[in-house]
């Protein structure tokens, strides 16, 4: 096996670095809509953390990773690695990629990594972000007109985030990746039996649990910059 010229604690400080503490949601929307990415989405933190670590990583060398069916993991630099957001004190597992384009990325290339922004979120408890949001966008999509007509509940959105540290989680094998089932600070089956807003059914996806990962005491396959 090669030396990786980048190794996940390396690509996780260059990133850490070279990002500011705190993420504005205005300003990152308003950066993603002036490079047309995704601006629309309202989980903006996981995209504009997307987009910049695209960004950073690009002066490197690093180029877009691989594509499994309708699954295109964000970059390759010394091996496949995917691009994440969690804010703490939320969800205890964090929704990670599809099942089977994990697995056949394993066959493939021998590598599979996650970096994982972590922090704190700010809520927007006046309602201002989303109205602000709503504006820019403009026109409601079918999605949004179907939800209001049915009464469905609008999820509180995140206003900004104060980055502590990047994780980085990284499988060359599903053997290992099955390990860390085992170990219960991965887990398989994540959305199944959901559906998407156009009715389709979501493909189960891996998960990964940051309270388990930082209690696990056996090996890890990952650490985390700042330690």
């Amino acid at each position: 096996m090669t030396t990786a010229k980048y190794s996940g604690a390396e690509i996780a400080k260059l990133l850490f670095d070279a990002l500011p503490r705190h993420w504005d949601g205005m300003q990152c929307v308003q950066e993603l809509k002036l490079a047309d990415y995704n601006w629309r989405q309202m989980e903006w933190i996981g995209w504009w953390f997307e987009y910049k670590a695209k960004e950073i990583l690009s002066a490197l060398g690093a180029m877009p990773g691989s594509a499994f069916g309708s699954v295109k993991f964000d970059c390759f630099l010394d091996g496949v690695w995917d691009f994440k957001s969690h804010p703490q004190g939320t969800k205890t597992w964090a929704y990670l990629n599809d099942e089977d384009a994990v697995d056949e990325c394993l066959k493939q290339h021998h590598h599979l990594g996650w970096l994982i922004a972590v922090g704190d979120a700010e809520y927007d408890l006046s309602g201002m972000f989303k109205q602000w949001h709503d504006a820019l966008k403009g026109k409601p999509s079918a999605y949004v007109v179907e939800g209001k007509a049915i009464g469905r509940r609008s999820r509180r959105r995140k206003s900004a985030f104060k980055l502590q540290a990047i994780i980085w989680v990284e499988f060359r094998s599903g053997t290992e990746l099955q390990d860390a089932i085992r170990a219960g600070w991965m887990c398989a089956g994540m959305q199944q039996g959901q559906r998407n807003s156009n009715g389709a059914a979501r493909k189960p996806k891996y998960g990964f649990s940051l309270p388990r990962w930082r209690s696990y005491r056996g090996p890890l396959k990952g650490g985390q910059y700042p330690c």
